[in-house]
């Protein structure tokens, strides 16, 4: 006996949460296209890009910032030192949290990839405005990520309550 439960292509798409997923993956494989010319994935931009907005990051919080695991964080931070983009600094050691920072071949390489990265706003549209949206959308997710309590919570609030 079949299922009674079905659904169409526009169910799938009207839940925000996979379409975004959806979208995060297409976005990332075009924004992959764009810098392979400069030898740079879309991450590496990241972790130059969050150095270059901090004084110096942790490993961890490099991994958090970038949204990676902390194991993988380590291969992708050893590939850039390799190719002199970043500096771990020379207080490592056991116990020891090394800051992280850009060298000045990794402050060139990510002035070169920025407006590559910048020009992607226009995968948007040509509205600044709608991206702007886009943008204010989704930075809240991106500051506050949901643990696993807070989404059994939002499970079990009624969908009508503030």
């Amino acid at each position: 006996m079949p299922s009674p439960f079905s659904l169409t292509r526009d169910d799938v798409d009207a839940i925000a949460a996979w379409t975004v997923i959806r979208a995060a993956r297409e976005l990332a494989r075009m924004l992959a296209i764009e810098l392979a010319p400069l030898r740079l994935t879309p991450v590496e931009f990241g972790v130059l890009a969050q150095l270059a907005a901090a004084d110096g990051l942790s490993q961890a919080d490099l991994a958090r910032a970038v949204g990676v695991r902390p194991q993988s964080m380590t291969a992708l931070v050893a590939g850039l030192q390799e190719r002199a983009l970043i500096d771990r600094g020379a207080d490592r050691g056991r116990g020891r949290h090394s800051r992280i920072t850009l060298t000045r071949g990794g402050r060139d390489l990510l002035a070169e990839a920025y407006p590559v990265v910048l020009a992607s706003n226009s995968w948007f549209g040509d509205d600044t405005a709608h991206t702007e949206r886009v943008v204010s959308a989704l930075v809240p997710i991106l500051d506050a990520p949901m643990d696993a309590g807070a989404i059994s919570a939002a499970r079990r609030r009624p969908a009508d309550r503030e």
